[in-house]
């Protein structure tokens, strides 16, 4: 080697190495740290065409709130198809292997995205499914509570909703509750695009859920004074769980059960009992002549 090939290699090696540029997805990390927002979490699936789909959540370090965004990437550019509406809510991407990444959760060759918010003065938490076609994203099912699990081979999500309200409240004059956990639960599967409701055609998961929800009731049941928005609760959600299997009838006996005062109680307690449980007959829709 000449002296001055020699001289030349020597300066290149001592040269800094050249910067390795950015992709264009850590450029938009990198705005939103600017601005007070770190990159939490983030999903990049290569798509036919030569696009990519890409999903990120930002997260301001003082739990303010999250911020989500799905982009379409092309040609080294970054275009925003999708933000989530609200910015006070905590986002995380869904975890689950039937969740995670860009799917074709709807059953319709689409890819779609799974991502949970909560709402945290509510502590109440969604499931939502953005879908991606004809070269736009669009918002596709919105499941409260809503979890991916699994039956056999089937991929279905579990939803949890309270049709008597987040805050229940029965009573009389001598006795009241409140619960906020009268959920009903709900099986969803994609058909053709969209989600139906299939919880009819699950029996077996429900009587799971009654067997385990009886046994906690039993155990509420030593002291009803402190757990009786709980136990109360549970009954209701039970009776859903007995309704979904077809049998709401059986539902509402058990209610009876679990609502039954005592011979030796005094007839105001009767009466207060009696008066709650034709509070929830209305509610639920009872037919009449159910005893």
């Amino acid at each position: 080697m000449s002296r001055a090939a020699a001289l030349l290699l020597l300066a290149a090696l001592a040269a800094p190495a050249a910067a390795v540029p950015a992709g264009p997805l850590d450029a938009k990390a990198a705005e939103w740290a600017a601005k007070g927002f770190p990159l939490k979490d983030r999903i990049v699936s290569p798509q036919p065409g030569g696009i990519e789909l890409a999903a990120a959540v930002y997260s301001a370090p003082d739990g303010s709130g999250d911020r989500l965004e799905a982009y379409v990437v092309l040609k080294g550019k970054v275009y925003l198809g999708y933000s989530h509406p609200a910015q006070n809510d905590w986002i995380e991407l869904d975890g689950t292997p039937a969740g995670r990444g860009f799917r074709d959760l709807l059953g319709d060759g689409a890819p779609a995205l799974a991502y949970h918010s909560t709402i945290r003065a509510l502590n109440a938490t969604s499931l939502n499914i953005v879908r991606f076609k004809n070269f736009k994203f669009s918002g596709a099912a919105q499941f409260p509570e809503g979890r991916f699990i699994q039956d056999g081979d089937e991929t279905m999500v579990l939803a949890r909703d309270l049709p008597l309200g987040r805050f229940l409240m029965v009573g009389c004059e001598d006795f009241a509750t409140t619960s906020q956990s009268a959920f009903r639960a709900r099986l969803y599967a994609p058909v053709k695009g969209r989600f139906v409701e299939v919880s009819a055609k699950h029996p077996d998961l429900y009587a799971s859920e009654i067997k385990r929800k009886e046994a906690a009731i039993e155990r509420l049941k030593g002291d009803l004074r402190k757990n009786a928005g709980e136990y109360l609760g549970l009954t209701l959600s039970l009776y859903y769980d007995y309704a979904a299997r077809g049998e709401a009838r059986k539902g509402w006996e058990r209610q009876r059960e679990f609502f039954k005062v005592p011979g030796f109680a005094p007839p105001s307690v009767k009466a207060c009992f009696e008066s709650m449980r034709k509070n929830l007959r209305g509610r639920l829709n009872i037919p009449a002549d159910w005893p």
